[in-house]
């Protein structure tokens, strides 16, 4: 998603990414990583996130009580584009950041014919997940 907030950012696009929960919590391969405790410690894995992949998309931290990624689905990987007027122009149950590249280009380039945006990232290059 860095790909695309980065192709979009003269374009009046922003692109936001929530931390919901610790999804592989005591996993293998996560087994540092335990459900949350309080805010604050939710907040330390978000920013711990943040940091390890060197995110510059804003992250917003969903609530202790989950209610904002309940409103959106609670699904894992959720994905929308919403129109700058509020209305949602697509959404996935799985993040396809290829998918969410072509919707983007159209709505761009409806608001300006003038500054065409073609699809212009390389699937293979683009990662599906924060």
């Amino acid at each position: 998603m860095e790909q695309i907030r980065e192709k979009y950012a003269e374009r009046d696009v922003e692109v936001l990414s929530m931390y919901v929960r610790e999804p592989h919590a005591g996993e293998i391969g996560f087994r540092q990583y335990a459900d949350h405790r309080n805010y604050n410690h939710k907040m330390s894995y978000a920013c711990e996130l943040v940091e390890s992949k060197g995110l510059q998309i804003p992250i917003l931290v969903d609530g202790m009580d989950q209610q904002h990624h309940e409103i959106l689905g609670n699904l894992p990987n959720i994905a929308y584009v919403v129109y700058k007027w509020g209305k949602v122009e697509y959404t996935a149950t799985w993040l396809d950041a290829a998918a969410t590249d072509e919707v983007l280009a159209e709505l761009v380039t409806g608001d300006d014919p003038s500054r065409p945006v073609k699809k212009t990232i390389e699937t293979a290059q683009l990662g599906t997940a924060i």
